[in-house]
């Protein structure tokens, strides 16, 4: 039989009392907030008594502790799904995420086909330094073997202590397995994922960020300062600039405000938030001087754009100081504040609402509570609804959650072929395999023998492709095979001249995915080689850029949609 954890059970009738004592000696409060500090210590005594019973009576022994852990995970996934508690763990890999350093290497890696691959080397660290690249596979960590690992317990065994070192074994297609000794340091990444100016149109600038971390201001005017420096040495004026946000998650509010304080004037207001008390209020406003704060802007947006960069991109919309080109962005306008907790854990929980510039609420509200006994409140009529707001400049922009943008311009979906290829890994695996054979980037000529090697590889990988009709029909013949029915070998029959005909749909189907599996496939190989080259190669095929890129370009379409 389990024991109680009584000093759990005493903290809990402690806080209860505290809470019940705090509500009982404010003279004069109104009988509502008594009911509300009576409930509270009620149910936190409810809770003891709970705990106390299944520890003392249930018919196994109990983790108490692991239960309590997750009545606290599921009291909180009744607010939202950002309210989380964070044990010491999940406390420290989030501050590696929103400072983007940690203690490494500088390389990012993924399990496929059952081993442990590089899949990117980030510039100037040690592992670049020690000559490792993409496409490399890592066999051991200071000679622990890696076969059977899980990415998570191998990214702890290169990550450790600033100046202690890390021993990796690594095999790479055309030499023999090597040993290479590195020392781990701060490794802090730049947001800024890739900056140039687009092939073919002049002046126009490209800049994407990939997240929102406490240098990304900094990382972003060091960037726009590079491409100003090249504009000059080439002798070509800065016609406009793309900023592209899309797969954007977020990140720091500051970093928002510090990230719109590069195009617009000094002192514009960026977002609000609104909590429950006035200190959980406030505006706040770009304090610097802009890179430049008329120069022609596009933001570009998707689905899976949020926090950051939806206060960043409303801002921008609502200031008419850019032109917004996309999707509707995730509608994620919630502020988490991080309360540290003892022994090391944390609890980051929602304490107020982003609104931008124009009054309109980001977040994508739902229409009902989230937790089974409502303990929210129901939206307010109108709230979240596409209720019409106005920028500084008196044009119409709609609420409901997100940001709508300017233009609609959507990414284009992978074929279903394409994603099979990749949920596999096998356009990674090859380049690998390319790239070790071949020490310059493949050229337009080489298109035909790139896809020669490629369809080579993956006969050698087995790959078969089944396409949503194959799968299906298998489901078919798999209901028919038990029967001995004239009506089920009639049904056989017609199952085999479906499956001739489904045969010739997933060679068509392949046929027309050919171009983007080229493209997709070229990408992959030059990245093996240049992150850099791999990233201008995409651009050329980006729809979403060349719309925006055509609307810079076009000033008298850009000023109208600014004033409509």
């Amino acid at each position: 039989m389990g024991t109680a954890p009584f000093g759990s059970l005493k903290a809990v009738a402690f806080i209860a009392a505290g809470l019940f004592a705090l509500g009982a000696a404010a003279p004069g409060a109104a009988s509502t907030r008594d009911d509300r500090y009576f409930e509270t210590a009620r149910s936190i005594d409810l809770m003891g008594d709970v705990t106390r019973q299944v520890a003392e009576s249930y018919v196994d022994t109990v983790d108490i502790s692991r239960m309590l852990y997750s009545g606290i995970d599921g009291m909180l996934e009744t607010l939202d799904p950002y309210s989380v508690f964070l044990d010491s763990e999940e406390s420290r890999e989030l501050g590696d995420l929103t400072s983007n350093q940690y203690a490494g290497i500088g390389v990012t890696i993924a399990a496929l086909d059952g081993s442990i691959y590089v899949t990117s080397v980030e510039k100037g660290w040690p592992a670049e330094t020690a000559g490792l690249r993409t496409g490399d596979r890592l066999t051991a960590i200071n000679g622990v073997l890696l076969a059977g690992k899980s990415l998570d317990a191998v990214r702890e065994l290169i990550r450790g202590n600033v100046g202690s070192p890390v021993t990796l074994r690594v095999q790479r297609h055309g030499t023999e397995p090597f040993t290479c000794r590195l020392v781990r340091e701060e490794v802090r990444l730049s947001t800024v994922g890739h900056a140039a100016f687009l092939d073919g149109n002049g002046g126009i600038a490209y800049i994407s960020l990939t997240s929102f971390a406490d240098r990304s201001g900094v990382d972003l005017k060091s960037a726009l300062g590079q491409l100003q420096r090249e504009a000059v040495s080439r002798a070509i004026p800065m016609q406009g600039i793309i900023l592209d946000l899309r797969e954007n998650p977020g990140g720091l509010l500051d970093a928002a405000v510090d990230v719109t304080g590069s195009f617009v004037a000094k002192g514009s207001p960026v977002v609000s938030i609104r909590g429950r008390s006035a200190a959980a209020s406030r505006s706040y406003a770009t304090s610097g001087p802009p890179f430049d704060a008329s120069l022609p802007l596009a933001v570009l947006i998707n689905a899976r754009s949020a926090s950051a960069a939806e206060i960043v991109a409303g801002a921008v919309q609502d200031l008419d100081r850019g032109v917004i080109i996309g999707e509707r962005s995730f509608g994620k306008g919630l502020v988490q504040s991080v309360i540290r907790l003892p022994y090391e854990n944390a609890l980051k929980l929602t304490t107020a609402k982003y609104y931008t510039p124009s009054g309109r609420l980001i977040q994508k509200e739902a229409g009902d509570a989230h937790g089974s006994r409502d303990v929210l409140p129901r939206k307010k009529a109108g709230e979240g609804s596409a209720e019409v707001f106005r920028t500084a400049s008196n044009r119409k922009v709609f609420g409901g959650g997100g940001i709508l943008p300017d233009i609609i311009a959507t990414d284009p979906e992978p074929s279903p072929y394409l994603e099979s290829l990749e949920r596999k890994g096998l356009l990674f695996l090859h380049a690998a395999l390319w790239r070790a054979s071949h020490p310059q980037p493949p050229a337009p000529a080489d298109s035909a023998a790139l896809v020669q090697s490629f369809s080579g590889f993956l006969e050698t990988q087995e790959f078969t492709y089944r396409s949503l009709a194959d799968r299906k029909l298998e489901e078919l013949k798999k209901l028919l095979a038990g029967e001995k029915t004239d009506a089920a070998k009639q049904a056989m029959a017609v199952y085999r001249t479906m499956e001739v005909e489904i045969a010739a749909g997933r060679e068509r189907e392949i046929g027309r995915a050919s171009g983007e599996v080229y493209t997709a496939l070229r990408e992959e190989v030059l990245r093996h080689y240049d992150e850099r080259l791999a990233a201008m190669e995409g651009l050329r095929h980006d729809p979403v850029v060349r719309k925006a890129s055509e609307i810079i370009a076009r000033s008298r379409t850009y000023r109208k949609l600014l004033s409509r």
